[in-house]
């Protein structure tokens, strides 16, 4: 992938822009003339700011090398100083450069990037992990053995086959490809016979489950569409079309496209199926990504159906839609709010409504009144009557906004802040106060509070902390707030104190809760790419979900009917069921991390 750095604010210039991907990383004086060119993979991205302390003249060349190639490079210090660095040429460059100053001398580490990159060794162990976590088997040793000695087969195969293996990569990238491997090299040389003759330009398509079972082997005409080929197996899965997805090099194909489309050579080709037998029962998935833009999904045969493209490309935050008029009002990383026509695919109206992130929103649709949350500490109430934007109120709490939670008919609002404490916002006095009962159970253990989830009606909260504990607790137990009267419909009792439980071993980003006098729960996601279901009372695990590869940053559940969908860092979307924790669907919805997520 590349990185273009469009614009940077505080940096001086002539400073060093450090970007790490995974195990890649690129520097580049600012301004950054071109972009930065990184491995794609669900890694976390690191960026440093480095100061230039001295630096070669304009005209620098190599001088006269020493004994062994040793070259010694003068500098210009910024402040004025001596500097050299003294370093050796070595390997081709030196041999072919040098020739007759001295015997050429290994150089080891050039070597052994070049015999793991021959091999697509990077590929392959990354490839593995992936599927170990997808399917976590109960022996993961057992496992990776298999999958090492799948490969070594394939790579034997490879040298013997003249034609690209079926993953249609070149031979050595082909045996190092875990979604394309068969189970031995005769088993696939077996494969492509049984076949027999095709016509020129056509596909041998072998129809693997993701744990390497045969489902049907079809000769695929260029031209033939995905639903096509998805309407042949019927009969080979015993499943609609609407429960079939194929994946290819863990792309998920949508229904109007073909392999042509995908650049998949003609030849063999194996394609993954993916079964779903039950509904996801869900009519609508909306997706707001980090390239910016909404996509909208049909899950009952994951296909997209509209695409939502916003004029500044600006990672989507936070959704609230109403699905009646099929409106979607979002905020966006540069501060924007915007309303959009879902059906019309039209951007209604927009405004920069912050001066940095707008990160949370809720939307009272019936009355056309917004609140909005930010990074730069402040919470707005708009009002969107006419398809404008008018600020009617603001609070500015110097912290970073985390959540937002209303009572509408009440004119209140509960804000959660990222150092854990909550605050109270009373719409039409616009009075505040702030309960911190969960900040000092998260300080008390020694972490810091990372999401939040707050219950307007009944006063109480649930935060997730970055070791993974979860804390549920009730403002009232905090007492410090002597303005705001007790509701009827409040049930807890101010003495309750807060409770803590271990929910998972890494931060807890995404919550989301069902709010009710008894039995409450809430759904979270993780940064090591789980997610788990609690009853809050009790701290009773309800359920565990297989893993995404990569952070959770997006959930929404709809608890009426027991579904759920979850958005990470690597673009994916799984919708689940909540009462068995069942994968219903998973969707390749993005190329970059899914920031928000609303589902009905």
């Amino acid at each position: 992938m590349e990185l273009t750095i469009l614009d940077y604010v505080g940096l001086p210039e002539g400073s060093i822009l450090s970007v790490r991907s995974g195990p890649t990383r690129r520097q580049s004086p600012l301004p950054c003339s071109a972009p930065f060119r990184l491995p794609p993979g669900p890694w976390p991205l690191r960026i440093d700011v480095l100061g230039l302390l001295g630096k070669t003249n304009n005209h620098a060349v190599l001088g006269d090398l020493l004994e062994d190639g040793v070259c010694k490079m003068p500098l210009e210090g910024r402040d004025g100083r001596q500097m050299s660095v003294t370093f050796q040429i070595g390997g081709e460059t030196r041999s072919k450069s040098f020739a007759g100053r001295s015997g050429p001398k290994r150089d080891a580490e050039a070597d052994a990037r070049a015999y793991l990159d021959t091999h697509r060794l990077h590929e392959f162990m990354h490839g593995l992990f992936e599927l170990l976590l997808r399917e976590r088997p109960e022996d993961p040793y057992e496992f990776m053995a298999k999958r090492f000695s799948q490969a070594a087969s394939m790579e034997a195969a490879a040298l013997k086959i003249s034609q690209s293996s079926v993953s249609t990569a070149t031979p050595s990238s082909a045996s190092m490809s875990l979604s394309s491997m068969s189970p031995s090299r005769d088993s696939l040389l077996t494969a492509m016979e049984s076949f027999g003759e095709v016509p020129e330009g056509s596909y041998k398509a072998i129809f693997q489950s993701m744990r390497g079972r045969d489902f049907a082997r079809l000769v695929v005409a260029p031209g033939e569409k995905v639903g096509s080929i998805k309407a042949r197996l019927e009969s080979s899965t015993s499943a609609p079309v609407s429960a079939i997805q194929l994946f290819w090099l863990g792309e998920m194909l949508p229904n109007d496209t073909t392999l042509e489309d995908w650049f998949v050579e003609a030849g063999p080709v194996v394609l993954h199926v993916v079964l779903s037998y039950r509904e996801p029962k869900l009519q609508h998935i909306l997706t707001g990504a980090s390239e910016g833009g909404m996509r909208l999904w049909n899950p009952a045969d994951a296909e997209q159906v509209k695409e939502l493209p916003l004029s500044v490309s600006s990672a989507i935050l936070a959704m609230c839609v109403d699905w009646k008029t099929m409106r979607v009002l979002c905020t966006t990383f540069d501060g924007r709010m915007q309303l959009w026509d879902i059906g019309k695919c039209e951007c209604v109206s927009s405004i920069v409504a912050h001066s940095e992130e707008a990160c949370c929103l809720d939307v009272d649709w019936e009355n056309m009144q917004a609140l909005s949350g930010s990074t730069d500490g402040s919470v707005k109430l708009w009002c969107l009557k006419d398809t404008t934007f008018r600020c009617s109120g603001i609070s500015n709490c110097n912290v970073t906004v985390d959540s937002l939670a209303v009572d509408w008919p009440g004119k209140r609002s509960y804000i959660g802040l990222r150092n854990g404490v909550v605050r109270s916002w009373d719409l039409a006095s616009q009075v505040t106060a702030d309960f911190e009962a969960g900040a000092t159970a998260a300080r008390d253990g020694g972490t810091a509070v990372s999401g939040m989830a707050i219950d307007a009606l009944g006063r109480r909260a649930v935060s997730g902390l970055e070791d993974g504990h979860l804390i549920y607790w009730h403002f009232e137990a905090q007492g410090d707030c002597a303005e705001i009267s007790p509701q009827p419909s409040a049930p807890s009792a101010p003495s309750q104190s807060p409770k803590v439980f271990l929910a998972h071993f890494s931060a807890l980003r995404s919550i989301v809760a069902q709010w009710k006098d008894h039995g409450s729960r809430a759904l979270v996601g993780s940064d090591d790419g789980s997610l788990s279901l609690w009853r809050l009372e009790s701290g009773e695990c309800l359920a565990r979900f297989a893993r995404h590869v990569g952070f959770v940053w997006a959930i929404h559940a709809d608890w009426a009917k027991e579904r759920a969908v979850s958005g990470t860092f690597d673009g994916c979307v799984k919708i689940w069921d909540l009462r068995s924790g069942e994968c219903l669907r998973t969707v390749q919805g993005h190329s970059r991390p899914i920031r928000s997520i609303c589902c009905g």
